[in-house]
């Protein structure tokens, strides 16, 4: 799960193109879930694969069944649409119940996510910015956080209050077993290669990740994912690269966290300025 407390730190973009190297690279088994009340996730794939789903995410929760609600894109690469009433429907459940925090956080989405982990090899939750009981239910059904880490101090003030944040879930209900796996600095102002920048995070520069999302033409058109024939081909490409580094140090982080407890770094998927075509 990318995860930020910090509206526009590129969460939904992260999710969307990891998704997409996980499963067009590493041939992964995928899911994506939309637990957004934006939409944005949802608003992108249905433009990538041009699909209208005809369910969503708080259809599931109301049969208590995800897995009814899935839309395939690919052979392996499965979506779940999100619903803008989502923290309305988490309210309303929660004040209809009188329940507690424990319920309210293990009791809706998490028993759900049991039953669709077998299915696949990565399941990426897309979350809001937002400190509620949708954002607590998403980390109570993850393993490991990716924390977006915007630089500056107001990027980093986000980050200390999602980290303490998390801490206190964990403490407050001890079956929470979400990890940071690190974080990933974000800085869209610089215009040099993401491989030509230095890392940084508020922690310990071994908890970030060797890429740095950095300003990208094609992500900064006005509809990067919609299928238009003006899209900058090769600024896409490398977006395509830098998001598949991304993946691919997740995984290398994941295998050695899941070994020793540690985070990883590794030497790197591509060439400096290699492109990766995502959407071929």
């Amino acid at each position: 799960m990318f995860a930020g407390s910090k509206v526009g730190t590129g969460k939904t973009t992260a999710t969307i193109m990891a998704a997409l190297a996980a499963h067009q690279l590493f041939k992964q088994r995928v899911l994506v879930i939309d637990a957004t009340t934006t939409l944005k996730a949802t608003q992108n794939f249905k433009q990538i694969f041009n699909i209208e789903p005809t369910s969503n995410v708080l259809t599931g929760l109301a049969v208590k069944d995800l897995a009814k609600v899935v839309t395939p894109l690919r052979a392996g690469l499965d979506f779940i649409a999100g619903v803008p009433t989502l923290e309305d429907y988490f309210n309303t459940a929660m004040e209809a119940a009188g329940t507690t925090k424990t319920a309210r956080t293990l009791g809706l989405v998490p028993p759900l996510m049991n039953i669709l982990r077998d299915r696949y090899d990565y399941i990426f939750i897309d979350s809001d910015a937002k400190f509620a009981a949708v954002m607590d239910n998403c980390l109570a059904s993850t393993n490991y956080v990716v924390i977006m880490q915007p630089v500056g101090k107001a990027g980093f003030d986000a980050t200390d209050k999602l980290f303490y944040y998390l801490k206190q879930l964990k403490q407050e209900l001890p079956t929470v077993k979400a990890e940071i796996i690190g974080h990933l600095a974000v800085d869209f102002t610089e215009t040099a290669p993401f491989y030509q920048v230095e890392p940084v995070s508020s922690f310990d520069v071994v908890d970030a990740f060797r890429t740095v999302i950095t300003h990208n033409e094609w992500l900064a058109e006005d509809a990067p994912f919609a299928p238009q024939a003006t899209h900058n081909t090769i600024a896409r490409q490398m977006a395509g690269a830098m998001y598949s580094e991304v993946f691919n140090e997740l995984q290398a982080r994941i295998a050695l966290q899941q070994q020793l407890g540690k985070f990883a770094t590794n030497a790197g998927l591509t060439e400096q300025g290699q492109a990766v075509d995502l959407f071929a």
